[in-house]
């Protein structure tokens, strides 16, 4: 059997958002400078033109073609000492989540509210927004104009997609798929109920024609 009758259009340009995505969770488990310059020999050794490469390990939030042959070449000449000993771009020690555990509760909370809405045009974006707005509030820290955002979008999207969550091919707006197994369902309706049943507590949206946040009130 042909394997690419299996479904998957490797080639589509609307594959590079799940590329991007596993790509970083390679990067919080492993040093970013042996990944790089793993894809770039590999991409290399299929005669895969530099320009090509460069632009797509841009994309991808790796180092830049330049900074990966020079590593590239300093590991086949056999210089491991010096490759291994440079830890640019190595893993983080320290979880987002592990610092700040209410909000990925508060986070959950509000992907699980917006998801649910039918005509919703949620997408990572605006998890971004929300997290960036309750990690200000919790620190007491104050904005600054140009400051990124706190969490980056790519990190939402794999965030998203840990919480189980799946991107439609086409838009990359986020779902959730039914699964119907009966632990799934208990599972789930206990995660929602308690949400639902400590409302007061998290913030909220207005279901209306322009939503509005709703604060906590208790």
């Amino acid at each position: 059997m042909d394997i690419d009758d299996q479904g998957v259009a490797f080639n589509e340009k609307v594959l590079l958002s799940d590329i991007v995505d596993l790509a970083e969770i390679c990067k919080s488990k492993c040093d970013t400078k042996y990944l790089t310059t793993l894809l770039y020999m590999s991409l290399r050794f299929f005669n895969i033109k530099w320009e090509d490469i460069n632009q797509f390990l841009k994309d991808v939030g790796f180092m830049i073609a330049e900074t990966s042959h020079k590593w590239a070449t300093m590991f086949i000449k056999g210089d491991y000492e010096e490759f291994s000993n440079d830890l640019r771009g190595g893993k983080q020690t320290d979880s987002f989540y592990d610092m700040f555990p209410e909000i990925e509760a508060d986070a959950k909370a509000f992907v699980v509210q917006v998801c649910s809405r039918k005509s919703g045009e949620f997408k990572a974006l605006h998890l971004t927004q929300f997290i960036d707005e309750k990690y200000y509030e919790l620190t007491g820290l104050e904005k600054q104009t140009g400051d990124d955002f706190i969490r980056t979008e790519r990190s939402c999207r794999v965030d998203l997609r840990k919480w189980g969550a799946k991107f439609e091919a086409n838009s990359q707006r986020p779902y959730f798929e039914g699964h119907e197994r009966d632990d799934m369902v208990k599972h789930r309706t206990e995660f929602i109920n308690y949400f639902l049943a400590n409302k007061d507590f998290y913030y909220t949206i207005t279901d209306d024609d322009t939503p509005k946040w709703k604060l906590p009130t208790s």
